[in-house]
């Protein structure tokens, strides 16, 4: 039970870490990574995590599967597209215009 745990926190630690790198490349400012390791591992959205920036936050459900084993390559790459549309969700966009000047 104990390895499980330790699992679980050293791969929320690796998301984590790509969550930054990740928003790092696409000019986000992540303030704060915050997880809720949840009790249902059964439960298809068993952990979550928040991203928080200064002005948006977004949360991101991972499964018990992805957590402990999130170096697994073809897991890897769904954790990555997954944490990258989250991330785009916080780009800092300005309005467009109603109108325009011709």
């Amino acid at each position: 039970m104990t390895d499980t745990i330790i699992e679980r926190s050293a791969g929320a630690a690796a998301i984590s870490a790509k969550a930054m790198a990740i928003a790092l490349g696409q000019e986000v400012q992540i303030v704060d990574c915050v997880w809720d390791i949840g009790a249902d591992l059964t439960h298809e959205h068993a952990h979550r995590l928040e991203l928080v920036t200064a002005e948006k936050s977004v949360r991101v459900y991972f499964r018990e599967l992805e957590l402990t084993t999130a170096d697994n390559a073809s897991r890897g790459k769904r954790i990555d597209e997954r944490l990258q549309r989250a991330i785009a969700q916080l780009l800092q966009r300005a309005p467009a215009p109603t109108y325009g000047y011709n």
